[in-house]
């Protein structure tokens, strides 16, 4: 039985493109644009697996010391419960239809001292990173990532663009990018962004130490690998606020099964294939592949 957390195959965006390469790939969100946070019919199930997660692992899921003001401004950004159920658009496509718009009025919701930043995870289907500007820069200051993708969260606390990103491979154009990223998407206008990557287990929090076992763990079964891939989007959202000398960068995971994704449309298992075997190894090696490659790649060749 799949998760009941799973994004229909559908409504999955499809940000694959040839050749891969790391590179911010940002666009600007505005009234045509999809809302900043997105709420669907799985919110009360991300709300569990969040809880989840935080009663595991809070000193991972819940990082730093989140200022009250903008986590307010969050709260008040955050969709009705009984606004857009069910998919549409939202997800990846254009529409707006259903969601709150980008610019709200913050209204504050008294919560208990010491539970509001868990309260604020709680409220979005969103992960949140808070940035604090810091002389000429910003630094993360506080971080509710309870689905993280391959990374700790505990490893970005008080980093600034370029070290938080110092250990991506090939990273070089988000580098030369950075101070210009810094400028417009966290200091003046929200954007948006796709990140995808292919992952051996359904669960929403990919933890490093998780995913390199489940990797392992799925490359030791000599059945079929495609039928047990799962496709992981990040949609990846900022919002500048500069009022507050600070922004917020979120992160929607969306999952689904691989062979459901590819099946929508003909010619994506070529397309993914195409996108893999222009990685450069130390991409491959990044995202944890480098033993399933092969495996992977002859099984997009005969896919149908």
């Amino acid at each position: 039985m799949q998760p009941d957390w799973l994004t229909p195959a559908n409504a999955m965006p499809w940000p694959v493109t040839t050749p891969f390469r790391m590179r911010p790939n940002l666009k600007k969100l505005d009234a045509d644009a999809p809302a900043l946070l997105l709420r669907d019919g799985s919110a009360d199930v991300y709300r569990r697996e969040r809880e989840r997660v935080i009663a595991t692992h809070p000193e991972r899921a819940l990082v730093g010391s989140a200022n009250n003001e903008t986590l307010n401004a969050i709260l008040g950004l955050a969709p009705s419960p009984l606004a857009g159920e069910g998919w549409g658009e939202g997800a990846g496509g254009s529409s707006s239809q259903g969601h709150s718009p980008i610019h709200v009025t913050p209204h504050p919701i008294p919560l208990p001292q010491g539970e509001r930043g868990q309260d604020v995870a709680l409220a979005i289907q969103e992960d949140f990173v808070i940035l604090k500007h810091h002389e000429d820069t910003l630094r993360t200051e506080y971080l509710s990532v309870c689905f993280p993708s391959r990374w700790d969260p505990r490893e970005k606390l008080g980093l600034d663009f370029a070290a938080i990103h110092a250990p991506v491979a090939d990273n070089q154009m988000l580098q030369a990018a950075g101070p210009n990223i810094m400028t417009m998407a966290f200091m003046k206008q929200a954007m948006l962004r796709h990140v995808w990557l292919i992952v051996p287990s359904a669960s929403l929090d990919q933890h490093p130490d998780k995913n390199e076992a489940w990797w392992t763990e799925a490359l030791r079964d000599m059945s079929p690998l495609l039928p047990n891939l799962f496709f992981r989007v990040e949609r990846q959202t900022t919002w500048p606020l500069p009022h507050l000398q600070r922004a917020v960068f979120f992160i929607r995971v969306m999952m689904s099964p691989l062979v459901d994704v590819l099946a929508i449309t003909p010619g994506r298992a070529v397309e993914l294939a195409a996108s893999l075997r222009s990685m450069t190894p130390e991409v491959v090696a990044y995202r944890g592949m480098r033993e399933t490659m092969p495996r992977l790649l002859a099984e997009l060749e005969h896919f149908e």
